[in-house]
């Protein structure tokens, strides 16, 4: 078990590691803004850059987000029953999702990423948006980096909710 829990509080920390890496990227994202409206309605001369830059930056903060997210149960969840669940139903509800939904979804989703870049990188795309066509290919390596890190951490939230199961249900909430 203390494996397990070694592994668990790394996939943990990798994840939280990302996060505060990625929360830097709003501060970013909040001054390549206000540079726009200020030169867009203060010196009435918008950039070209900006649009672009400005999707990519909150495009990478929301995929590498994703894990953190779920590492702290804030997804979006309908809980009408779940709620009222004991600890170990809601832990075996979990498990069955996490297997029969979430891998299958964004594992498949993550098969589908890994040609999608490296074709990206091999024609060195660039985006069609901007009147500057800014190279596109790293930003498209985000998505599955983040979709990776979001599935390692549905792995730390299998092994969470097997361990709850094990122990009878009297686990701490984290």
């Amino acid at each position: 078990m203390k494996i397990i829990q070694g592994l668990i509080q790394g996939i943990d920390a990798i994840s939280s590691f990302m996060a505060r890496v990625c929360m830097w990227l709003v501060l970013v994202l909040s001054f390549i803004i206000c540079y726009e409206i200020f030169c867009r309605y203060v010196l009435n001369n918008p950039t070209k850059w900006c649009f672009d830059l400005s999707y990519m930056i909150g495009g990478t903060f929301f995929l590498m987000g994703e894990a953190w997210t779920l590492s702290r149960r804030q997804h979006v969840r309908i809980d009408i029953f779940y709620s009222r669940f004991s600890k170990k139903t809601r832990a075996i509800t979990d498990i069955i999702l996490l297997c029969v939904f979430f891998f299958p979804l964004w594992g498949g989703l993550l098969y589908a990423l890994i040609p999608y870049v490296a074709f990206s990188w091999e024609m060195g795309e660039r985006s069609m948006q901007g009147y500057w066509r800014p190279i596109i290919y790293p930003f498209k390596t985000v998505m599955p980096i983040g979709v990776g890190l979001l599935l390692l951490q549905g792995v730390a939230e299998l092994l969470k909710n097997f361990k709850i199961v094990l122990d009878g249900g009297e686990q701490h909430e984290s």
